[in-house]
Formats: structure tokens, sequence, C-alpha cells
């Protein structure tokens, strides 16, 4: 049920003061509708982020304008969620580096605009103090640091096993880990008891040492691009962190089903891969408007090349499915045959900056089809700041992405609701045409950084489904009461929920059935996904299987007959698998199963 208008704003959290929601003032009102539907940006050039004053970002008189909601309007055209703000940001050689200029990009972005005055009068260190913070570097910790629970211990060279075990039992410890090789134990102890333990340790005579064990931190990796200190959205993400660990793989696909990608761009040279353009087939799909630009750089910049910014993931490829012509609009049909084109050819993971208010048989179809495949899909809840559903984002087969401020509160201009699944950052760096980079905001924008968090998750566990990917994005995410159902995305905790969650798990039962009549049953913990179950047994016999859903019971599919039997479908969950003899004989049977391993 659809909360009303007052529930609804009860329910909404209280924003900050950002540069998006002054562009809610500076359009009349949220959504931004006043753009004119056709319109094209229009500019004289950008130079880099980090040479503008720090007002670029709305902090001073200008007041930059967000991506609109579409509008309601003919159907089936579906609008980019910023078809008027694709940063289509030529650079200008003309334009010299010191020029003073006011690039707008309607109904986006407003470069230092405001007055020549204005902009003059700041310097880039002239930033709120909330500026400055999002460009710091965390710094490494100049304290020692001992672990409460734990305690370091070497023992004598020729100490025999059995004393030291005998010094441990004194000692009430546990012992975790043993590196005979170098005569070193870690060892586990309440941490009450830790100066007790150490006392007894040392007072033994097969004990060298022994000492709280000290901690160690990774330090997050930080990338050498230019615009790095103004990608505060990906630091609030934690994406260094996960750095650490993976900076993605040229295995995974990133389908950007959009205006096309500038594969020209200095941060997407080597990035972006042969693709589709169903506006004009007989042309490449190169972007003519710059939306689908600015979303695949921020999914995978080439990132730690001393230039421009850094991509969610380092070594993704993108694949770019031109969908949307140089107007930002395009037809659900075309778009869904985009989908599905995609997934043929090899992207595991689908970014929808895209979408409207109204749905139609075919998105939904396809977007069946792609979860069917093994494809996630990631779409922008809409810039309307209404709890109005929005699609293909409000479709079951999509994750839906609203958009937030790096303070975790909800911009006044994305929808939010129950319906949808998780927020990110919503203004961020991204790359322009031809060079040069801008600030991008909106959901369109904050759906790619989703988009790449699930492109390193397939990079860190290919064997992954798009089901237990999901439900680790959606299980870390920081909490947003009332805003979106899951939270903020938090990416070193869905790299750390991954774990086993969504594996493709395949298991053999064996078993007999005495007589006619008689069964087995078998309950498989599967998640949501496909799910495949053949059956063999001896030649003449008769049996059926029965595949039911654990929640509710339902009969999900029905097969009988001689063997192999075999049954392929998608399933919402857990599920009972029933094989039941028909013919009079015993039967001996193997029951192969193969399936996404959900929770328990």
């Amino acid at each position: 049920m659809r909360p009303s208008p007052s529930h609804s704003e009860k329910l909404r959290p209280s924003s900050v003061t950002d540069p998006c929601e002054e562009r809610d003032q500076a359009h009349g009102g949220v959504g931004g509708r006043s753009a004119r539907k056709g319109s094209r940006a229009s500019f004289v050039g950008l130079r880099p982020l980090s040479l503008y004053p720090t007002e670029v970002a709305g902090r001073g008189s200008s007041k930059p304008q967000h991506e609109p909601s579409p509008r309601r309007g003919r159907r089936p055209p579906f609008f980019v969620l910023s078809f008027i703000t694709a940063l289509t940001l030529v650079l200008s050689a003309a334009i010299p580096a010191h020029a003073d200029l006011c690039v707008i990009v309607d109904p986006v972005l407003s470069v230092g605009c405001g007055g020549r005055a204005a902009a003059s009068a700041a310097s880039p260190s002239s930033g709120s103090t909330e500026a400055q913070a999002d460009e710091v570097v965390p710094l490494s910790s100049t304290q020692v640091e001992y672990d409460p629970e734990r305690i370091a211990v070497t023992v004598e060279q020729r100490a025999s096993p059995r004393r030291v075990a005998a010094a441990f039992a004194a000692a009430g410890v546990e012992v975790e880990q043993a590196i005979r090789p170098i005569n070193a134990y870690l060892v586990r102890v309440a941490p009450e008891r830790q100066a007790e333990a150490v006392r007894a340790l040392r007072s033994s005579p097969v004990i060298a040492r022994a000492g709280p064990e000290l901690v160690s931190h990774a330090q997050d990796t930080t990338p050498n691009d230019s615009e790095w200190p103004s990608q505060a959205g990906l630091r609030v993400v934690g994406f260094p962190r996960v750095w650490d660990t993976s900076r993605g793989s040229s295995r995974v696909i990133v389908a950007v089903i959009d205006t096309g990608v500038d594969p020209n761009q200095p941060d997407l040279r080597g990035a972006v891969v042969a693709g589709a353009n169903l506006i004009d087939p007989t042309a490449p799909p190169h972007d003519d408007h710059g939306h689908g630009t600015a979303v695949a750089g921020i999914i995978a910049a080439r990132t730690n090349n001393g230039q421009g910014m850094a991509g969610v993931c380092w070594f993704c490829l993108v694949l770019p499915v031109k969908v949307l012509d140089r107007s930002g609009s395009g037809d659900d049909t075309r778009i869904a045959a985009g989908i599905v084109w995609a997934v043929d050819h090899g992207a595991r993971v689908l970014n929808l900056s895209l979408g409207g208010p109204g749905d139609s048989p075919e998105l939904p179809a396809s977007l069946a089809s792609a979860a069917y495949k093994g494809a996630i899909v990631v779409a922008a809840a809409g810039n309307s700041g209404t709890t109005m559903p929005f699609y293909p984002a409000a479709d079951v087969n999509a994750l839906s992405v609203a958009a937030t401020t790096t303070t975790d509160h909800g911009y006044k201009w994305s929808n939010y609701g129950s319906w949808v699944d998780v927020a990110a950052p919503g203004c961020n760096v991204a790359p322009a045409l031809s060079g040069g980079y801008g600030v991008f905001c909106g959901t369109s924008s904050a759906t790619p950084i989703v988009s790449g968090l699930a492109a390193l998750a397939f990079s860190v566990q290919p064997s992954a489904t798009p089901a237990g990917i999901r439900q680790a994005i959606e299980q870390a995410a920081a909490p947003l009461t009332g805003f979106v159902q899951f939270g903020r995305v938090a990416a070193p905790g869905a790299l750390a929920a991954l774990g086993e969650t969504g594996k493709r798990v395949v298991a053999v039962r064996r078993g007999s059935i005495p007589r006619a009549g008689g069964s087995q049953s078998y309950d498989v913990p599967a998640a949501a996904g496909r799910f495949d179950a053949t059956v063999r047994f001896r030649k003449g016999a008769v049996v059926a299987v029965t595949l039911a859903s654990l929640e509710t019971g339902a009969r999900l599919s029905y097969r009988g007959g001689r063997s192999p039997l075999h049954i392929s479908l998608p399933v919402p969950g857990p599920v009972r698998v029933t094989v039941r003899g028909v013919s009079g004989l015993p039967i001996r049977f193997a029951l192969t199963l193969s399936f996404d391993k959900g929770p328990g």
C-alpha cells in the first residue's frame, strides 16, 4: 500500500543544505520540470575540477541544477534520468586554462557561475569545512595498538611440546595458531585476564617471550588521479578499503544501456569494448549526448594513472549499448532489446540510469530474462522527490538506487520509499565528452556506484550469482530509516557478506523408493535464481518429481515419466523436491541438483 502524502512526509529524513538542494530552488520545485524537453547543453569549455573555485559545488552564489526525472508524456519513449544533464562537456582548446568560465549544463551542472566577482574572489582552498574534510586522506595512526584478547608467545628453542602445553595450561590460555619453525604461538585469553596470563607465561622457564599481540591495519588504497580528492562519494562507500583486496577484473563486463559511450575519453581508453547501437545500427554506439559517458566513467574509469578520476571497478570493461538518442529519449521496446542484447554478449552487470513513471510488458520480460541468465540489473530510482514507483527500477528483478549526500542524508529530489532497495552518493565527479570532468548529480549518478560495486563482487567471486550479490549488497548497507528499504551501500561489508552466499552449488542425493506411491523429499536452501534438478533411475521404471516452494507450499513444477527426468526453472527461494514412485517395483535413483546457494 502506498503511503499517503502526509505519511510520506513523516518518513522522509531531513536533508542537509547542499548543491543539489539549491538546484531545486533554482528550478522552482523538486524535479527540475522547468527544463525544456529537447534542450541541449551549451557551454564554452571546462577545466579540471581541481582548478575551479569551491563555489562550483553550489556553496557560493551559483545555483547548479540537478538532473530531472522524466515528465509524464508520450509513451513509449523512456527518458534518461538526466537527458539534459548528460555532461556533454567538450573541452575547448580555444579557452585558456586560466580563463573565467561560466559553464551551464542544464539542468544538472553550473560551474563557475554566479558572477565573475564571486568566482574570482574564491580560491580552491576557500570552501566550507565539510568540503575540506572530504579531501583529507585518512592518516595512519602513530599509537601502538594491542589486541586485548591475544598474546604473542615465543618459546625456548629446545622446549618440548609437553612442557609448552603445560605452560599454556597453567596460564589459562588457548592456542589459536602455532608457527613452529620460528617457535612462535598466538594464544587467546579473556580480555580481563590478559595481564595475569602474560605474567604467568613470563614466569615459565620454557617461555622466551610473551606480550600482548600488536595490531596492524591495512592502509587504504589512495589513487593518484588528479580529481580523486573531489571524489568524496567513493570514500564514503568505502572503496579505498575494498581496493586493497580487488580492483576489478577484465573478465567482468558491465553494460551501460544509455546514450552510448565516448571511447576516446582519456579515462575510458582501453575500458570500452565493441557494443551495439540500436538507434542507428549502421553506426558505432558513440555518445552524442554525454550521459552514458558520465555513467561509464563512474563505473570503470581507468584509475591510478595520474590523471582524471578514479572509477569504482578499475579493470572491468564497459559494453556500450545505445538505446537513447541525442535528446536522451528512447522507446521502451528498444531498451528491452538492449537488455537482451547485452546479456547475450557477456554482460554480468547492467546499468540502467534511465526510466519513467509508467511500465510496459517488454521491460519486465527483458529484466526477468537477464536475471535468469545470470546478470544483475541496477536501475535509478528517479528524481521526482516522491514515493511514486519509477520503472524499470521498481521491477522485482532490478536493484533500485536512490541518491544521498556524503553525510548520508537523502537528497530532496531523489525518489524514496519502501520500494527503493538501496542508496548511494548522488553527486559525483564524472567524465565529459572528448575530455574534461564535471560534477554529475542525480540517481543516474548514484546508480553506477552500485553497478561498479556489483562488478567488483563478480571480480572477487566469479562463481557468485546475482541473487547472492544483491543479498550481500542489501545486507551490508548502512540503514537509512524511512528513506530506502536497506540503506546506503557499504563496499567492504558487501564483499565480506558475499561469503558463501550466492555460489552455484551442485549436489547429488541418492535414495530408494520401495513401492509405488512411496516418496522421498529433500529441502534445498536455494536462493532466488535458476534451479535445475535431474533424476536418473533404472530403465522401465516410472517416477514423478514435484518442486514446491518451502515458504508458501505452492507447487512450482511437476514432471513424470521414464529416466531421466529434468526440471529447469527460476525459483523464488528455498524449495522442496519430492521424488515419488509410480511403477510397482522398487526404485533406486540419483537426484542431481544445481542451484544458487541461499543463507542457511
